[in-house]
Formats: C-alpha cells, sequence, structure tokens
C-alpha cells in the first residue's frame, strides 16, 4: 500500500462536481488523466511511467469506485 501512496503524492485530483469525472493533475497543475467514475476508465493525456499509472488507476478505483445505477424497471401497461 506504500507504493499507492508515494505514486499519488505526485499528483492531485478534482472531482467535477455534477459530474462522474475525476481529473489527474501533477504537481504543476497540467492535466494528465481524466477517471469516469461511472465505468471505472482512466484516460491518459499524458506519459506516466507504468508503475506509477498503475499505482494512480487502483487508488482511483478504490477512492471513487464505479457506480452503477440500476435500470428503472418499465411498467405494464393494462389492457
Amino acid at each position: 500500500m506504500a507504493k499507492i501512496e508515494q505514486a499519488t503524492q505526485h499528483f492531485h485530483f478534482q472531482k467535477s462536481s455534477g459530474t462522474c469525472r475525476v481529473t489527474v493533475l501533477n504537481n504543476l497543475g497540467y492535466v494528465m488523466a481524466e477517471y469516469n467514475e461511472a465505468t471505472g476508465v482512466t484516460r491518459w493525456t499524458r506519459v506516466v511511467p507504468a508503475a506509477q499509472r498503475e499505482n494512480v488507476q487502483q487508488w482511483l478505483l478504490k477512492t471513487y469506485p464505479v457506480t452503477v445505477e440500476a435500470p428503472v424497471a418499465r411498467r405494464k401497461k393494462a389492457a
């Protein structure tokens, strides 16, 4: 678990209000990735070492787990 904490201290995470998107920023404020909380997919926009990338993705999944909304049941019309 220390590896995850070490990798995430180089990044800042910013959750957008009203959406399920989390932006990953580096220490200089550059957007490095966007994480979608609804799908669990992280889209990287900049190059990051593979080990660091994996640790950040694990941290995102742990901190912002995928939220699945239950489908709304359709009512049958009375004949």
